[in-house]
């Protein structure tokens, strides 16, 4: 069994009732809280200058971004063209090929 070890009493206060309720008074001598606040102030003012420049960029690329969806929206809408064209032409080649062979087999008498 593990003896319990007995500690000497004091006087000093065990109670929150016990202990005094005044506040420290204030030192007077600030410079370390200054100086405290002005390196915060000047961590705030690089960090929301440092969120102004990420800003800025997301707009620019954003931008970007837009230009190159127009550019492909419009790459497309080409290539869709191309092949209505490219088709068009394919079937009127095969009608004048078809026109001709028709117009040789006959002359030789071959239908």
């Amino acid at each position: 069994m593990p003896e319990t070890v007995k500690r000497p009493r004091s006087n000093r206060p065990t109670t929150p009732e016990d202990f005094p309720t005044t506040a420290p008074l204030p030192s007077g001598d600030y410079s370390y809280t200054v100086e405290i606040v002005m390196g915060l102030q000047r961590s705030i003012g690089q960090l929301t200058e440092a969120v102004n420049h990420l800003k800025e960029g997301f707009k620019e690329q954003k931008n970007e971004l837009g230009k190159i969806n127009q550019d492909i929206h419009t790459g497309k809408g080409m290539a869709k063209a191309f092949g209505i064209v490219l088709s068009a032409m394919g079937a009127i080649g095969l009608l004048l090929l078809g026109s001709i062979l028709t117009v040789l087999l006959k002359h030789f008498n071959l239908i």
